[in-house]
Parts: structure tokens; C-alpha cells; sequence
């Protein structure tokens, strides 16, 4: 491809799963698509574990894109939580939805090895290198790579991730806040089957959660421990850590075992302070990101790409520049609410559950209790998480 010989209407930075998803969908729909991403595209499995809702699984499936081929799901059947005393519990069941589950536990690295594979098969131009700088013009956009190559299109898709290059030569400002915490994940020899069932418990530095894989007694731990207790964590041999992690989640589901690697990230929260300008729109990590506590952080983003395909597709029906700001501020105006909202939403739970206040903890136990009781509330819950979604419909180009 010589990229100074045409313009194509979208060029997406960053193949992961949101990129990949946008720049399958936005082809179908007969847009000309060029992708710049330096993954090769042979990433196999990794330590990290995506929960799919029944909102993106759907999505997905609107898209062409599930079920996927070397993606095996685990099928989410129920949501324990537990309080740090045991005492306060809450159940979120799919039965309660009348459904056969609230989503599927994937291998992220899997998932997104497989979106790139299908969406690097469609796309009009593919460029495996790093974008590197941005040239933006009241008529396009010119993306340069790290190797010197420009692709120029009518509207750039930043999906390059948390630490967004695209973003930054875009000067557009991000809040970020670091929680104090790391995440620790790994994989998990469960004693006993979930069944299904992930367990989420808030300890006094941070969620613990032991979420279903494919085999019924393996589980992944996304454990946000403080930064301190991550450091301990980090010195235990494997023996000594699957203690430390009996000792704080219990014995809900039998004595625990690691089986691999675990691996460490820091947790931080951040938000763009736009999502759109001229010619360009963020999405996903790029755009935004929250505590894991809820697992919605891919959900997220795949409900980024949701919207912009539906707002791009709109845009394409009405002959409408597809860069032009009054069309992305649509984009923006939709998405911003629901992700500051879930943002807010997270932090405020992460906080209220490492409390040190007795009369505080004793609070959201009963709360917890309480929510279990009222079906009606629990459903609300489920449906703002995703369990239901409206369809993605295909106008053919």
C-alpha cells in the first residue's frame, strides 16, 4: 500500500479487541478501512481473563464475530459476592433473568488474537508497525507510523490503549488516578467444581475474585491487592501464595492451587477529557478506564465500538462526512455518561468496601443482604451490567 496515493474513510490505530471489532464491522458495512498495529498477531493465551456480558456477547454476534474460533468461553451462570465478614452476601443469578447465563469468561489474549485474525482478513489495508504521529487537515487525517509511512484517511480511531500515543499527539488531556493497588492474577486449582459461579469478595485492601474457566475446576484470580500486600504476595512461593489467597477468600470452593504464572499490573482509573475533535474519536482503554472490580472494562469498549459503528453507519446512510465533529459528538455524548458513570460507580464500591469503620461495614452487609431479598432490584442490577441489549443492525452499503 502506498498510502499517499489514496484516502480511506477510516484509519484505526491499535488492533486489539475494540480495533479489531471496529475494523471488521466498518468493512462489512462497506467502509474503506486501514488498520496500523504492531502486533503480529501470533500472541497465544494469557494470564488475563475477559468477562464477555450477555450486551457484548451480543454485539459480538451481530458483528459475525462469536463464537470464535480458539476462543473457549466459560458460561457465567452466577455472580457470588461475599463481604470481608462473610456475613453480608449477594447472588446475582441468570435463572433470575430466565436465561441460560450472564456471559462468558474468555482467555483475553485469546480473544483478541482471534478478533485481529478476522478483522486483518477484511481490512482494505493493513499496516504492522507502531502509529506514531498525527497530521490532522480540515479534509483528512495522516496517521505516520514509526517507520515513516503515511496513511491518510477521512476520520482516525484511536484504539491504541491506556497509554494511547495517538491520544497524546492529539493533545487531549487525561484524568488518571492510581488506586493504590495491583491487580495479581493467575490460574487457580479449584478442590471444588464452580459449577459456573464466579466469587467476588471484598477484603479489607481490595476484591478478590475467582472467576469460571472452561474446565470446571480451574478458576481465574483477579486479585486487587494493596500495593504493599502485592509486593508480600510477590516474594511467596506458589505454596505459600495459594495459602495467603485460602486465608483471605475461604474455603467457598475447596483448597486452592496455582498452576502457572502470576502476573502484576497496577491499577489506575483514568478518563479522557474528550472522546472526539476533528477527525478523530477514542475508544476504548483509550478513552477510559475503571477498576476491574466489576469486569466491565472490555464490555466497555465494545460497547464504544457498538455505538460509533451505529453512529458511523447513520452518518454513511445521510451522505455525512464521517469525520466531521457534529457527527463523532454524537458518539461522544453517548458513550461519555454510561463510562463516567460505571467509573464513579466502581470507585465508590472499591472505597466503601475498604473501609475501617465498623458501623460502615455493617451497612453495606445489611445492604447486601437486603439486595439479595428484592428480585426486582437484583434484575436492574443484572440489566445495567448488560444482561440485555438492543440489536446492531447491518444496512447493506
Amino acid at each position: 500500500m502506498t498510502g499517499r496515493q489514496r484516502v480511506l474513510d477510516v484509519v484505526i490505530v491499535g488492533a486489539g479487541a475494540v480495533g479489531a471489532c471496529l475494523s471488521h464491522a466498518l468493512t462489512v458495512r462497506g467502509f474503506e478501512v486501514g488498520v496500523v498495529d504492531a502486533q503480529t498477531g501470533d500472541e497465544g493465551a494469557s494470564t488475563r481473563t475477559s468477562a464477555l456480558s450477555r450486551a457484548s456477547l451480543q454485539h459480538l454476534s451481530d458483528l459475525g464475530l462469536w463464537p470464535l474460533e480458539d476462543v473457549e468461553p466459560a458460561a457465567l451462570h452466577a455472580l457470588q459476592i461475599l463481604d470481608r465478614s462473610g456475613r453480608g452476601r449477594l447472588r446475582f443469578d441468570s435463572a433470575d433473568l430466565g436465561e441460560e447465563d450472564l456471559g462468558a469468561i474468555v482467555n483475553h489474549g485469546l480473544l483478541e488474537a482471534a478478533l485481529r485474525k478476522k478483522a486483518r482478513a477484511l481490512a482494505g489495508a493493513w499496516v504492522q508497525e507502531r502509529g506514531e504521529g498525527v497530521v490532522i487537515t480540515d479534509s483528512g487525517v495522516e496517521v505516520v507510523t514509526k517507520g515513516g509511512r503515511r496513511i491518510r484517511a477521512r476520520l482516525l480511531i484511536a484504539a491504541d490503549g491506556a497509554q494511547s500515543v495517538i491520544r497524546e499527539q492529539l493533545g487531549v488531556p487525561v484524568l488518571q488516578y492510581r488506586y493504590g493497588q495491583t491487580a495479581v492474577c493467575a490460574d487457580i486449582r479449584l478442590g471444588n467444581a464452580h459449577e459456573g459461579v464466579a466469587w467476588q469478595r471484598f477484603l479489607a485492601n481490595g476484591p478478590c475474585a475467582l472467576l469460571p474457566l472452561p474446565d470446571a475446576h480451574r478458576a481465574s484470580l483477579i486479585w486487587s491487592a494493596a500495593d504493599q500486600e502485592a509486593l508480600r504476595l510477590r516474594t511467596l512461593s506458589d505454596a505459600d501464595f495459594a495459602r495467603a489467597l485460602q486465608d483471605a477468600f475461604g474455603d467457598h470452593l475447596g483448597p486452592l492451587h496455582v498452576e502457572g504464572e502470576r502476573a502484576y499490573f497496577p491499577l489506575v482509573a483514568s478518563h479522557a477529557r474528550h472522546y472526539t475533535g476533528p477527525r478523530f474519536a477514542l475508544v476504548g482503554d483509550a478513552a477510559h478506564r475503571v477498576h476491574p472490580l466489576a469486569g466491565q472494562g472490555v464490555n466497555l469498549g465494545l460497547a464504544d465500538a457498538h455505538t460509533l459503528i451505529r453512529t458511523l453507519q447513520s452518518a454513511r446512510s445521510r451522505s455525512t462526512d464521517p469525520g466531521s465533529r457534529r457527527v463523532l459528538r454524537a458518539y461522544e455524548r453517548e458513550r461519555k455518561a454510561e463510562n463516567l458513570a460505571m467509573l464513579v460507580a466502581t470507585d465508590l464500591l472499591n472505597r466503601a468496601f475498604r473501609t475501617d469503620r465498623a458501623w460502615a461495614r455493617a451497612i453495606l452487609s445489611a445492604g447486601l443482604n437486603v439486595t439479595d431479598t428484592l428480585p426486582l432490584l437484583k434484575t436492574f442490577f443484572m440489566g445495567a451490567a448488560g444482561a440485555t441489549t438492543p440489536r446492531l443492525t447491518h444496512d447493506a452499503p
